[in-house]
């Protein structure tokens, strides 16, 4: 109970941090928003084929760019932040104090999901505000919530995982965006999949994006009338989880490597 205790209060204290930077807690916000904006315009009118009939093509990419917000501000996000944070010597310093390192873990976690389900909330209202995109189903809608917060979990882990990778905060970026941006363009998030080579299809299943971007996809399909649980695609997703908790745990770096 101590460890939980201490896991919420640096919750708090993560929040307090992200509203007191308000430039990164815009772009945050303001980065997928543009995103949306820049698709919406150009494809405004056009429609895609996908299973069951034909729909806009925004409401295909209302949960493609959810997925790149989630995995932008909770890997992305969480591993910069953590870099630049050793490097000032910050996490050295709470090294020195008696926060286990799985509360100060769970506490990113925990902070990271709450800014990503908050994003997804106002990406997915301007879809359908805007663009006239329907929100997922009520049948379809506990798939969602439990995709979207174990998918937040799960690149926050990940996050922190990559950490002990990262040698410096300069590096951060050429690292961080190596290792997200090609599973990106192969995981039907940027450009559908679809017609890709089978192999390429199984080769990014294995990875937790693909299957997030599925799950969320399946719930904004309005021909979809049932449950769109996928336990193959969750139980992916979860096993990424537990190895990005281990991962961030026994390899967590405290310091930068000179």
């Amino acid at each position: 109970m101590t460890i939980l205790r201490l896991a919420l209060r640096q919750i708090v204290y993560e929040n307090k941090a992200f509203r007191r930077n308000p430039v990164s807690a815009f772009f945050t916000f303001a980065f997928p928003m543009l995103f949306l904006f820049i698709f919406s315009t150009v494809f405004s009118d056009r429609e895609i084929d996908i299973d069951g009939g034909i729909v806009s093509l925004a409401s295909v990419y209302i949960p493609m760019i959810t997925v790149f917000a989630v995995a932008g501000s909770s890997y992305t996000g969480v591993a910069m932040q953590l870099s630049i944070a050793r490097d000032g010597g910050v996490l050295k310093r709470i090294k020195g104090t008696p926060l286990p390192i799985i509360s100060f873990i769970l506490g990113k976690i925990g902070h990271s999901t709450l800014i990503a389900t908050l994003l997804v909330l106002i990406v997915t209202m301007t879809g359908s505000f805007i663009l006239d995109v329907p929100i997922p189903s009520r049948n379809a809608m506990p798939a969602y919530i439990l995709t979207l917060l174990l998918g937040a979990a799960t690149f926050s882990c990940l996050g922190v995982a990559i950490i002990s990778l990262i040698p410096s905060a300069d590096a951060a970026p050429a690292i961080v965006n190596a290792s997200i941006l090609p599973l990106l363009f192969i995981s039907d998030v940027f450009v559908p999949t679809d017609n890709a080579p089978v192999w390429l299809n199984m080769f990014a299943q294995c990875f937790p994006i693909r299957p997030f971007s599925i799950e969320l996809q399946a719930a904004f399909n309005p021909f979809i009338t049932g449950s769109t649980f996928n336990l193959l695609n969750l139980a992916i997703i979860g096993v990424w989880l537990l190895i990005g908790l281990t991962l961030s745990i026994k390899f967590f770096s405290w310091e930068p490597r000179s």
